[in-house]
């Protein structure tokens, strides 16, 4: 036997059975000394009630359902307990409580339905014995004795309420801890999903979010008549500062910049993104084109002159940025991604550090030969 796998209903009623089946031999005992029983009676009932407790456990801790069996187990209690009643003449309260005892049972682990079963094991026991040796009923018992069961009966029911209570805490308990592991990892989920969508050099948001996040915004804009600007920026001679300085050189250029978008996208709505490499893109809902190059002239003037300092080197470069705008160049992602990007081409073959509009700029998209 694996007691790992024995279910807790058997391990519960082997600790009950023993308990009160043995209080239930002192009880039953005061009884048979009433009616002066022989050695037959007195060797039975202590098989019965000390004895039978073992065996049953064993029955069911061995089956293939442990539970089923168990259950079975309650309806012999009632059968053999029954049997008892018979014997001794249907004692009143000794009747009274083993009937309560065999009821309450069935009904903890069956439900109501067990009830019926549970009175029906009960009077099978009665019926066998009176078909066997007839039935005499002698419903007196002594007062001690009926004191007694009503002091079983009393810790019987306190003995299954406090453990009705103490499953109740525990459960609250598992309960609370799930809770508290579903919170857990529902802020992991967030916080992952959240690192996905952002990137790790410059913590901006990246090319998924930006993804998902631009078909929403220009629904949203569309529905509510707002206009929705795209300015793309690309850092002039990126690959130039790379192999002069270094990549850690570079990605400290990339840090500066993503650090002065951050700050100018702090209004609620303004989103910034690393696109790809060394380039970047503000979305702005609501936010109209002529107010989004005054933006972009600001960024341009001020990246210009910053001074981004690597390993005891100072760097100075400049930005080209192409602008573009729902509605009047384009009503879905991709083509006003794509406006956008055309601009901020154009800007480079004008000379670099400029802030073109879609609409100034020439259609063609990029040539194979990108001037960085």
């Amino acid at each position: 036997m694996n007691a790992g796998k024995v279910h807790w209903v058997v391990t519960l009623n082997r600790r009950n059975r023993s308990l009160f089946f043995a209080l239930g031999l002192f009880v039953l005992g005061t009884h048979l000394a009433y009616l002066q029983a022989g050695p037959l009676m007195w060797t039975l009932l202590a098989l019965h009630l000390l004895v039978y407790p073992q065996l049953v456990y064993w029955r069911a801790a061995r089956s293939p359902d442990p539970l089923r069996a168990e259950l079975q187990n309650l309806l012999i209690d009632g059968v053999l307990l029954g049997a008892w009643i018979a014997v001794m003449g249907l004692p009143l309260w000794i009747s009274f409580v083993l009937f309560v005892g065999v009821c309450l049972n069935v009904v903890i682990f069956m439900g109501m339905p067990g009830l019926w079963k549970g009175v029906a094991s009960l009077a099978a026991g009665v019926a066998a014995v009176a078909a066997v040796h007839g039935l005499e009923l002698r419903p007196h018992t002594e007062l001690h004795t009926s004191l007694l069961c009503i002091v079983l009966l009393t810790a019987y029911l306190l003995f299954f309420a406090n453990a009705a209570y103490r499953r109740g805490v525990k459960l609250r308990d598992s309960r609370r801890e799930l809770g508290e592991r579903l919170e857990q990892i529902t802020a992991l989920q967030s916080q992952l999903q959240e690192q996905a969508q952002r990137d790790p050099l410059t913590g901006l948001h990246n090319r998924r979010f930006l993804d998902e996040a631009l078909e929403r915004e220009l629904a949203q804009c569309m529905q509510s008549g707002l206009p929705l600007t795209l300015v793309l920026i690309d850092i002039d001679r990126f690959k130039r500062i790379n192999d002069t300085y270094g990549h850690p050189a570079g990605d400290e250029m990339i840090r500066r910049l993503a650090d002065l978008l951050r700050d100018r996208v702090r209004d609620a709505g303004l989103i910034a993104c690393r696109y790809g490499g060394e380039e970047f893109l503000m979305m702005l809902p609501g936010t109209p084109v002529a107010e989004a190059i005054d933006m972009a002239e600001d960024l341009r003037a001020t990246f210009e002159s910053l001074q981004v300092v690597s390993a005891g080197q100072v760097m100075r470069t400049t930005l080209s940025i192409g602008v573009a705008g729902c509605p009047e160049h384009g009503l879905d992602a991709q083509p006003l991604v794509l406006r956008a990007d055309q601009a901020l081409y154009e800007a480079k073959l004008r000379g670099r550090n400029r802030v073109v509009r879609a609409s100034d700029a020439r259609a063609p998209t990029r040539a194979l030969a990108d001037p960085a």
